[in-house]
């Protein structure tokens, strides 16, 4: 019987505590349904089924915690299922001898006296009941909430959305990774379905005011807020990153005026530049970057380096919960306009705090940008194990100096935040300098 184990669903997770199960010892589980919700250090995030059977097992309760790699809970074996149920089919069809020979005088004579039955009778009036055909019964002993053989490549998120709402998966084409289904594609296509203006909302309850007792004479007024599991985790990486990466720093001013020409030019074609920001055009430039210097796209392994051949971003986003960074994956190949999408996608599961399996594992470099915020420039803190991390200012109007005249521009610092084990001067003065010319000629990022 296939064991549900618990699973590493961010690079830094140890271990997981089970928020509630979706499924129920004895309920039916096909490959992909969620089996169950999982807290890990980062966010809460739900757990796929990579095998099907029956969940004949729980051993990990709701509110319990288990290691990585634990079994928390038992599948049976489908093809011991469909072997059990063969093998008791022909037991249940083939009559007993003894009876077979004892009663065919019986049936002729009661056939004989008894009246047909009512739907015979009738010949299927309104009352009397009219077997269904056989896609209908398919269809009525198909349990709920499971979905045919024949699976699409769609989000656990997008899965359960699509069911609440009663979407079909099938008639969707995804937009994210791969054609994957997102939550976005849902949402889209429930509202093409109903076309109903949404309902007015409801005025929010004023929130209660708590009373703050006064302070005593030469105390002063204070409240204790205690942080949540993210917020501490993310305390104690930061404090151990800090402590045992020897870091270095280097910035650089970025001319942002061919970018700004083209992010509003790129916007006014709406479609799939719907949304688009100075963020995508960074997370392209970086992307396209680290794969023209692969030595950045690094992580530091005993006396060793280690050297990735994909190039995944880890976007660090805020959340009422604390910081957590989704990672934009393959963003040196993919195009802009699908990098626009699949940000999109991350940042509405970073807000409502539900992540897909793979949304926080395989990062090898991060953004963080708070070029939204009037910050010029500021310096992040390496997230292991990974060899770097940029930081982003804002694009500000300044004077700059451009044929021999002063004239206004618009001007980005970058600052950059390297492990000294593994990046030199050298090799980060290498990186900005590619990263530079990218975004101050930006046409090479819209393939």
């Amino acid at each position: 019987m296939p064991d549900v184990l618990m699973p590493k669903l961010s690079d830094t997770m140890e271990e997981g505590r089970i928020i509630r199960w979706f499924k129920q010892q004895g309920d039916r589980v096909a490959i992909g349904d969620v089996l169950a919700e999982v807290e890990t250090d980062k966010a809460n995030m739900e757990l796929e089924a990579f095998d099907e059977g029956t969940l004949t097992e729980v051993r990990t309760a709701e509110g319990e915690s288990a290691p990585v790699g634990a079994v928390i809970a038992v599948l049976s074996d489908a093809g011991a299922e469909a072997k059990g149920a063969a093998a008791a089919t022909p037991e249940k069809a083939a009559p007993k001898p003894a009876a077979a020979a004892a009663q065919p005088a019986a049936k002729k004579q009661q056939a004989a006296e008894e009246p047909p039955p009512p739907a015979a009778a009738s010949g299927g009036g309104a009352d009397s009941p009219t077997p269904p055909p056989p896609r209908a019964r398919e269809s009525a002993q198909q349990p709920a909430g499971q979905e045919p053989e024949t699976r699409v490549m769609a989000s656990p998120l997008a899965r359960r959305l699509a069911r609440d709402r009663g979407v079909a998966l099938d008639t969707i084409t995804g937009t994210g990774p791969g054609g994957r289904i997102v939550e976005r594609d849902i949402e889209q296509a429930a509202a093409t379905a109903t076309k109903r203006p949404p309902a007015a909302e409801a005025p929010p309850r004023p929130r209660p005011v708590a009373a703050v007792a006064r302070p005593a004479a030469g105390e002063t007024a204070h409240r204790r807020v205690e942080l949540g599991k993210m917020r501490r985790t993310t305390a104690k990486r930061m404090a151990e990153a800090k402590r045992d990466i020897p870091h270095f720093y280097a910035s650089s001013d970025v001319g942002m005026d061919e970018c700004t020409r083209l992010k509003e030019g790129l916007a006014e074609l709406e479609g799939e530049y719907t949304g688009l920001t100075y963020t995508h055009l960074v997370l392209k430039a970086v992307g396209l970057a680290l794969r023209r210097v692969p030595e950045m796209n690094a992580s530091p392994d005993d006396e060793a380096v280690v050297l990735h051949d994909t190039v995944h971003v880890g976007l660090a986003t805020a959340t009422d919960q604390g910081l957590v960074v989704p990672v934009v994956r393959d963003c040196d190949r993919q195009p802009l306009g699908a990098l626009v999408a699949q940000v999109r996608g991350l940042v509405e599961r970073a807000r409502a705090g539900k992540f897909a399996a793979d949304d926080l594992r395989g990062g090898t470099f991060t953004v963080s940008n708070l070029g939204m915020y009037p910050v010029s420039h500021f310096a992040a803190v390496v997230n292991p194990p990974q060899a770097a991390i940029l930081a982003v200012g804002t694009v500000r109007s300044v004077p700059v100096v451009r044929d021999g005249e002063v004239v206004p521009g618009h001007l980005m610092t970058v600052t950059l935040s390297c492990d000294h084990r593994i990046v030199d001067g050298a090799l980060a003065g290498r990186f900005l300098r590619e990263l530079v010319h990218l975004l101050e000629a930006p046409l090479a990022l819209v393939a």
